[in-house]
Order: structure tokens, then sequence, then C-alpha cells
């Protein structure tokens, strides 16, 4: 039997992410539900308790190191949720940009955990906010 289940994560502290890093994302500040936890930089759906799907918000402040584009996206399992992508471009180095990520994933049946992450590409940057919310629809 499925149970409603919601988690929100947020990170305010200062992080250099290189190109391909993967953004830590802080601490639980609500959760809900029996098959969602942080664990360590990834959000785990616990794939044998609860089948369906996931919504993923995500939203997060970066000053890329260099002018260019940075660009944010959500992993599942190491490989890029299709879509699930964010980027922005800027002129001068260290210029917060605001990246935004809505997604919706199928977590299946009787399957191993799924690890969400959000990884960077396109230019370095300080990440200064990540919040994270995934909640069981």
């Amino acid at each position: 039997m499925s149970c409603k289940s919601a988690i929100f994560t947020a990170n305010t502290t200062a992080q250099a992410v290189p190109v391909g890093g993967t953004l830590a994302l802080g601490s639980i500040i609500r959760r809900y539900g029996c098959d969602l936890n942080l664990n360590g930089n990834s959000i785990t759906i616990n794939g044998c308790n609860d089948a369906g799907y996931y919504d993923v918000k995500a939203s997060i402040t970066a000053a890329p190191t260099a002018a260019g584009t940075v660009t944010v996206s959500l992993f599942r399992n190491g490989v890029a949720v299709p879509g699930a992508t964010a980027s922005a471009a800027v002129s001068t180095a260290g210029n917060p940009v605001t990246l935004s990520i809505a997604a919706l994933v199928r977590e299946f049946c009787c399957g191993d955990d799924s690890a969400l992450t959000l990884v960077l590409s396109g230019a370095a940057a300080t990440v200064s906010n990540v919040a994270v919310v995934v909640e069981r629809i």
C-alpha cells in the first residue's frame, strides 16, 4: 500500500561546485511519509515501498565563476532526467542567476531505490541556495 510522502530540503551555505559536480542539498526542512529521505547529496525514493509518480521541484541560485552558460540538471540514478534542465547565460563572472527545475519521475514497483541528484554543467559556479521539494502524487 502506498503512502503520501513529501520532503523539502534546503542548503543556504555557499558551495563551490565544479563542472560535473553534484550540488549539496543541505538538510531536511520538512518531511512527511514513509518513502522519501535525504541521503548525502541525493534524495532517495524507496522503490520497494511506493511505486508511483513523484513531482520534483528545485530552485538553485548560482553565480558562475566565468562568463558563459551555467546549467543544472536533475539526475536519477546517475542518468539525466529528460527535460529536467535549467540554464542561464551570464556576461559577467559572479553574476548570480536563479534556475528552476520541474519534473515528474516515475518509480517502478519492487525495484531498487532511486537517487535524485542535481548536477552542474556548462560553467563552474558558487551556489548560494538550493531548495528541493519531492512529493508523491
